[in-house]
């Protein structure tokens, strides 16, 4: 079977996305990337999307409450959601035109195989039903797996966070808003850690292996137990669960030169996630950049992501 090709959506209106002086999400996170995606373009293996943004932010009314949204829509200027989370009229801007990547992923149908790799910022994993967080407006990652769930109720998701931090916002609306039996949340990440989610206390497995399965990993861990981690833990549960569609929060911070994780991943266990996607069949996969913020590490894991998804 052919692979589709890595289709990569860019979101050049997260280039004017403020998070505030020196803050570590930075536009510099999509500026280190494009090299990355020009180079694969020009070597066809992949391709960039254009996409007409949204006129509003309505699609993420399908997973957030109304009043969080009305509230974004209405800003005039730049107001900080918490003591991480800085938007204003450019963050709106921006996630319109994710929006835009929203409404067209949220149509492709259950067996075409589509590959997509989301260039976004602000990230999202950790914004949830009520409001954002953790540098997160909204979550993009949650509103997809929901527009999709809702057009086709007996679809299975796969959602993988592989995030330094516990994708707390992304399990918040899956638990609200589909039904136990329609997804399968799998998140590895440091614990003890922002945002104090993720223990394993929660972890749940139905009969076709669909449920919770947080991973909470001690800092400094490296490669090595991250590969265990992954084919003794993440990969059989992903086989028995056989999801349809593969939804993934592509955080990079848990990389050895991170400043924030205190972990110790190389692009060894990056190039290794980007190759169990490689063997997703028939269906959507889609990832959506998260964390990372050294950004000579973050280039270089996701080029080896990408690499290893693509099995070059």
């Amino acid at each position: 079977m052919t692979s589709s090709p890595i289709e990569v959506f860019f979101g050049y209106a997260g280039l004017s996305h403020d998070s505030g002086p020196d803050h570590p999400e930075s536009p510099g996170r999509l500026s280190c990337l494009l090299p990355v995606f020009e180079s694969r373009v020009k070597r066809n293996k992949g391709k960039f999307l254009d996409i007409r943004p949204e006129p509003d932010l309505s699609m993420y009314r399908e997973s957030h409450d109304s009043a969080h949204v009305d509230f974004l829509e209405s800003l005039s200027f730049p107001l900080n959601l918490d003591g991480d989370t800085r938007v204003g009229p450019p963050t709106i801007l921006a996630l319109r035109e994710i929006a835009g990547a929203l409404r067209d992923l949220s149509g492709v149908r259950t067996g075409m195989p589509r590959r997509v790799f989301c260039a976004v910022r602000p990230p999202g994993h950790h914004a949830h039903f009520h409001g954002g967080m953790g540098f997160c407006a909204v979550n993009h990652l949650a509103a997809l797996a929901v527009l999709r769930a809702r057009r086709n109720p007996s679809e299975r998701i796969l959602v993988l966070d592989f995030d330094v931090h516990h994708g707390n916002g992304t399990i918040d609306i899956l638990n609200r808003l589909l039904t136990p039996e329609q997804f399968l949340f799998i998140s590895t990440h440091r614990y003890p850690f922002y945002p104090g989610t993720g223990s394993g206390r929660e972890n749940r497995e139905g009969s076709s292996g669909e449920g919770i399965l947080d991973i909470p990993l001690p800092a400094g861990t490296d490669d090595e137990d991250y590969r265990i981690v992954l084919d003794e833990w993440i990969l059989p549960r992903w086989d028995r669960f056989a999801p349809a569609t593969v939804l993934v929060s592509a955080g990079f911070d848990a990389h050895v030169a991170d400043p924030l994780g205190d972990m110790a991943l190389t692009e060894t266990t990056y190039r290794r996630l980007g190759e169990a996607l490689s063997f997703c069949e028939g269906g959507l996969t889609a990832c959506f950049l998260e964390g990372g913020y050294s950004l000579p590490a973050l280039a270089a894991s996701v080029d080896a992501f990408l690499s290893g998804w693509d099995r070059d």
